[in-house]
């Protein structure tokens, strides 16, 4: 749950937004009264002029004693000041070709006990669905049944199973099964097409882009042993290739599908993560399967290496499609996918969370706030890093600087600017406002 505080100052109107603990509020400027008529003192670079009152002022963060004639510290009032929350959709595509039973009864523990169960705890709640592109069915055939509580099919013995394998999927509010079978090697291609064709079962009639919503960010996770090669897309098991599957299928999302998955490579709306038969990440002896590997080409760039044992191809095109947007990867072979799943998890409420728009907020009682003195500080573990200009739009915001706008009621971070403080996990905003005062005269 976000708490909002309130603390005394004075000139300045200081929303603190920090995106993983919440939002604070600093305000307010001075509600000045006179008695006689007079105009009760002016503002001025942190000071009032006056009087002899003593007040609290906020001068380069921190508070000031100020003398200004009859005037009063402003009282502590509550502000609502939100983050806003976007809704999320998880597209989960997972390969049904033999060699998969074993990757496919993991994924469906994980994704019933582990996965769904983080998201549901998430506070504030995250408005989250899954849909499930892959075959129907028990394990054993290498097709997927989801359980409760994220399906809607028993699981009376809780072991992440379903307990029996009904006739047909059983969706929820929160999850979608779009039955499709996918094959070693077309799993990009599946993801395509079936956005606009029927699942076996029709719950789907006019494909899964129904179940999908325009203002959701995406989440794509891909399970498969093997590479791509379908279409026009083919990552020929090598580092070039996969960068050459991975930029063709981006451009045919974001051209077929940009009220969905964003309309150019600037302002992606989705990240793509795999699970595929890439070599570990700082694999140790008693963990050789490692860490996830983040998206950076320094750090683990694309491998045509591969995991042990099992591994059939390296999957470069998904690897590829993963350091694109800002996915993480992990071998298929341990056939133990805790750390993958719970860090997707942790990515999708950051996801939710941090879209980079701030509600703005009703100013306290007695002030307005002037938009046009908005500015924005980026700090990092207290530092302070950069202040944020604003620009006239999106269409406006500078390559080379880091700025922010203000469209309708949000005040909303460009690009880069987003870029920059969603990478930094100790990134804290400042929202800064100029407040105009309302001056009460007796």
């Amino acid at each position: 749950m976000r708490r909002l505080y309130i603390c005394r100052c004075s000139g300045w109107f200081v929303m603190v937004l920090t995106f993983v603990l919440g939002v604070v509020l600093i305000g307010c400027g001075p509600k000045t009264t006179t008695g006689d008529g007079g105009d009760g003192g002016d503002v001025n670079d942190g000071a009032i002029d006056g009087g002899a009152a003593d007040v609290e002022l906020l001068q380069d963060g921190d508070l000031v004693d100020a003398e200004a004639a009859d005037a009063e510290v402003c009282a502590q009032s509550s502000v609502s000041a939100t983050l806003e929350v976007k809704p999320v959709d998880i597209i989960v595509f997972i390969d049904n070709s033999g060699s998969m039973s074993a990757e496919i009864e993991e994924v469906e523990v994980q994704i019933t006990s582990n996965f769904s169960s983080i998201l549901d705890a998430a506070d504030p709640p995250i408005d989250y669905r899954v849909i499930m592109l892959s075959r129907f069915g028990s394990y054993g055939g290498n097709d997927i049944c989801v359980a409760e509580p994220l399906g809607g099919i028993s699981d009376a013995d809780s072991d992440g199973h379903c307990d029996t394998i009904p006739s047909e999927p059983v969706n929820t509010s929160k999850f979608f099964h779009h039955s499709a079978s996918i094959s070693s090697h077309n799993g990009l291609c599946r993801v395509i097409e079936q956005m606009t064709t029927s699942d076996e079962y029709n719950l789907q009639p006019t494909g899964y882009a129904e179940v999908l919503r325009e203002d959701a960010f995406k989440f794509f996770l891909v399970v498969t042993d093997d590479g791509v090669n379908c279409g026009d897309y083919s990552d020929s098991d090598s580092v070039d290739g996969g960068w050459e599957a991975a930029y063709a299928f981006d451009t045919d999302l974001l051209t077929l599908f940009p009220e969905h998955f964003g309309e150019s490579t600037e302002n992606r709306n989705y990240t793509f993560w795999s699970i595929v038969s890439l070599a570990p990440y700082e694999p140790t002896v008693d963990d050789p399967y490692g860490e996830p590997h983040p998206p950076d080409t320094n750090l683990a760039p694309v491998t045509a290496q591969e995991c042990t044992p099992s591994a059939a191809d390296p999957g470069t095109g998904y690897q590829a499609l993963s350091i694109m947007t800002g996915g993480y990867r992990y071998p298929t072979c341990g056939l133990e996918y805790t750390k993958i799943f719970e860090l997707m998890a942790e990515g999708v409420i950051l996801g939710a969370a941090v879209a980079c728009e701030y509600l703005i907020p009703e100013p306290p009682e007695g002030e307005t706030l002037d938009l046009d003195t908005v500015q924005i500080r980026y700090s990092s573990d207290g530092e302070e890093v950069d202040v944020f200009n604003p620009s006239p739009s999106l269409e406006e915001c500078a390559q080379d600087e880091y700025e922010f706008y203000i469209e309708g009621d949000y005040i909303k971070l460009c690009p880069n600017s987003c870029e920059l403080v969603q990478a930094d996990e100790n990134a804290q905003v400042d929202v800064l406002f100029g407040c105009e005062l309302n001056v009460v005269i007796d």
